[in-house]
């Protein structure tokens, strides 16, 4: 009898699509041992791959190739109706760094952008964040609706203490300072906003903090920290990340944390805000950085969030346009990133009272939705 199981790759599966074979094969060499990996001569060929290999995680794609660029096939990827391609991450790989090309990348959908030159370690990591924190939106939150039904509340205690948080942080701090590698901190802030009283808020049931607790654990790498910080806070650290994609991980968080059905009409309804603190934002000024002073921006941008009722990630880019009198929005492609929510969610959310957030999708309903409204507009009067 054949093993069904035989199929499902034991290592992180990554396609790489070029039409230079040593390319190829020099990207091979660099990850081979760490990650499976299938290869596409052109941006059509990914595409064929894609759309029949379900166990790849991450695309890494040159910009010049025959039949379909990178940027045609990002395309089709940020713009497929299959949600586990539109949120898969996207390497872009590039002969240059500059920064002109890596906005253009991000700007079109891209996770990150290495270029042709970068070296194992470096290559590797990248990888590894990509593969391991970027956890679709629909699988974080399937995964925390299930956990909130049959989670134990003292399983919270599994995390590790502030003080403990503390000290692993800060070594972590030191050895991305001392290795000139990025160290990012999040400040993850839950609350409930009670629809009976607008604008007021109430602290997660400690059953949906285990949970979201024991997630986040599950979901970031061994290298990186977790604890609970606050009656209604998580923390995370990470080290060697690049922005891009912290910041990626860190909305899908909240929007996971706010979509997921966890809360009841009565209490109100969860939703999320992560504050980022990045030491790549002090450039070379790293010599009086502190775990406590990016603790304490972390949180005040998460606070930002908060007051806002704004449901993503808050960084140096959104606190500096808060304080010109620019209200917080989510950018274009985390709208073009994240799809439409099914029936059911659109439909929970406007009795929750959260219009705005079901406004953007009403050009693109579910089909189930369109067909009752159809139905309801067709009907002859009583």
């Amino acid at each position: 009898m054949a093993d069904i199981a035989t199929d499902l790759p034991v290592k992180p599966r990554i396609l790489i699509a070029d039409d230079s074979r040593i390319v190829r094969a020099t990207l091979i060499k660099h990850i081979e041992g760490m990650f499976d990996f299938r290869e596409a001569c052109n941006g059509e060929e990914a595409w064929e791959m894609l759309l029949a290999d379900r166990h790849i995680k991450v695309v890494i794609t040159d910009i010049t190739m025959p039949r379909l660029d990178g940027y045609g096939l990002l395309q089709r990827i940020r713009h497929s109706s299959i949600t586990r391609l539109r949120e898969i991450p996207v390497v872009v790989i590039s002969g240059s760094d500059e920064q002109a090309e890596r906005e253009r990348a991000i700007a079109a959908g891209a996770s990150d952008l290495i270029t042709k030159g970068i070296g194992t370690a470096h290559l590797v990591s990248r990888l590894d964040v990509l593969s391991t924190l970027t956890t679709t939106r629909q699988e974080f939150r399937r995964s925390l609706e299930s956990l909130v039904q049959d989670v134990n509340p003292e399983a919270l205690f599994a995390l590790p203490m502030q003080e403990r948080f503390n000290a692993d942080a800060s070594a972590l701090l030191q050895s991305a300072v001392q290795g000139r590698r990025n160290f990012v901190l999040l400040s993850v802030r839950l609350a409930l906003r009670r629809i009976v009283a607008e604008g007021a808020c109430g602290t997660p049931p400690a059953s949906v903090m285990a949970a979201i607790g024991q997630l986040l654990r599950r979901t970031i790498r061994q290298t990186d920290h977790v604890a609970q910080t606050g009656e209604a806070e998580f923390m995370l650290a990470t080290g060697s990340i690049n922005f891009d994609a912290a910041i990626i991980f860190a909305r899908r968080i909240c929007h996971a944390i706010a979509d997921a059905d966890i809360a009841n009409e009565a209490s109100g309804h969860l939703f999320a805000c992560c504050g980022v603190a990045s030491l790549s934002e002090r450039g070379s000024a790293t010599e009086d950085i502190s775990l406590l002073r990016m603790q304490e921006i972390a949180r005040r941008r998460a606070e930002l969030g908060m007051a806002q009722g704004f449901i993503g990630a808050v960084g140096e880019q959104e606190e500096a346009g808060a304080a010109n009198g620019m209200p917080l929005a989510a950018p274009a492609i985390e709208h073009a990133e994240s799809g439409t929510p099914d029936a059911a969610t659109l439909l929970r959310w406007i009795r929750e009272g959260r219009q705005e957030q079901v406004r953007p999708h009403l050009d693109k309903l579910p089909a189930e939705l369109q067909s009752l409204a159809e139905l309801v507009m067709k009907r002859s009067p009583s």
